[in-house]
């Protein structure tokens, strides 16, 4: 005889024709799960591959995004056109120096609310000193009907009932009534402004974040290696060593603080510290602290630096899959960032 096929608690039969309904369903849901919605297109995160035209060449300002014509550095590296830093710097001052204002304002009005509300207090102390001197706390009861008639209405028991006349109408103030009515939006009362907090008022570089100041910048002299590339707005290898004549395109440069002069860091052993002096202008070197890093150029290339961006979206919109479609790197079959 053939056994007959087991059966399941629901009464169904066992293995996969015995599977219940909400496994064969189980996308059947009033709600999305996180995979349904990353396969829409949805709370996904999109990486790209970045190419070199997407990095900054080495030299241009990291501001204004071309060559600088007056070309100085902060002490951690980053150049800048000096027009567009102390722009920058100034603007700063500005923003920082309002906002502390703003700030001193506030405390003032802090101050002053705290004083009025001291007075209040004390004013309140004396008035009940003088109701218990003059015996309204007894336990007459006159005198107990007479301090509740006296005592003010708070904003939970609501206005004051006026008793009316004979044949005397109840007049509503509405204006009132709306003051504080949920449904009305004009009328809501708005939340209380978010307080401010104490800021500093020294400027900072845009590039780190570190605190700079205008004579914390250095002058750098460039050597152009192609000068119809230069009075084309610039590009990369548009300058090179001052020694080597090399173009300068990812490798790490130095600016020697005596004289300002560029130089590609391999040649500081044999060219700088041999003699501690400027090989261009022959100005001597206290020490190879008069050695400054410069920052690099940037490259495709992941062995220089990282080449490759994230970007996360809870919601899809048609110009994030416009852009998806055109990409960095259409060719490789890389697709852009939303």
């Amino acid at each position: 005889r053939t056994p007959r096929p087991s059966l399941s608690r629901s009464g169904r039969l066992g293995g996969a024709a015995g599977m219940s309904r909400h496994s064969k369903h189980s996308n059947d849901r009033s709600h999305f799960t996180h995979k349904e919605r990353v396969d829409a297109g949805f709370a996904g995160t999109r990486k790209d591959v970045l190419g070199t035209e997407c990095f900054l060449p080495f030299g241009h300002c990291a501001l204004s995004l071309k060559c600088p014509k007056d070309p100085v550095c902060t002490p951690d590296g980053w150049i800048f056109d000096r027009e567009y830093i102390l722009e920058s710097l100034l603007r700063q001052k500005v923003e920082l120096h309002a906002e502390a204002k703003k700030y001193e304002e506030q405390e003032a009005r802090k101050a002053r609310q705290g004083k009025a509300d001291e007075q209040d207090r004390e004013l309140q102390e004396l008035e009940d000193f003088r109701r218990a001197d003059q015996g309204l706390m007894s336990q007459d009861d006159r005198h107990k009907k007479a301090l509740a008639r006296a005592a003010p209405v708070g904003l939970d028991d609501g206005p004051e009932q006026k008793k009316l006349r004979k044949g005397e109408l109840l007049v509503v103030d509405k204006a009132q009534m709306r003051e504080k009515s949920f449904w009305a939006a004009s009328s809501t009362p708005s939340a209380a402004p978010a307080e401010l907090k104490k800021v500093d008022t020294v400027a900072k570089c845009p590039m780190s974040g570190k605190k700079l100041r205008a004579k914390d910048l250095m002058s750098v002299k460039f050597e152009i290696s192609d000068q119809r590339m230069y009075d084309g707005g610039g590009g990369r290898g548009v300058f090179c060593c001052a020694v080597s004549k090399d173009p300068i395109t990812h490798q790490q440069a130095v600016v020697i603080k005596p004289s300002g002069i560029v130089v590609l860091e391999s040649l500081l052993e044999g060219c700088v510290f041999k003699d501690m002096v400027c090989p261009v202008t022959g100005k001597k070197l206290k020490g190879k602290e008069d050695v400054l890093k410069l920052q690099q150029g940037g490259t495709g290339f992941a062995s220089h630096n990282e080449t490759q961006a994230k970007s996360f979206s809870f919601i899809r919109s048609g110009q994030g899959d416009a852009r998806t479609q055109q990409g960095h790197l259409p060719r490789a079959g890389f697709c852009g960032l939303h």
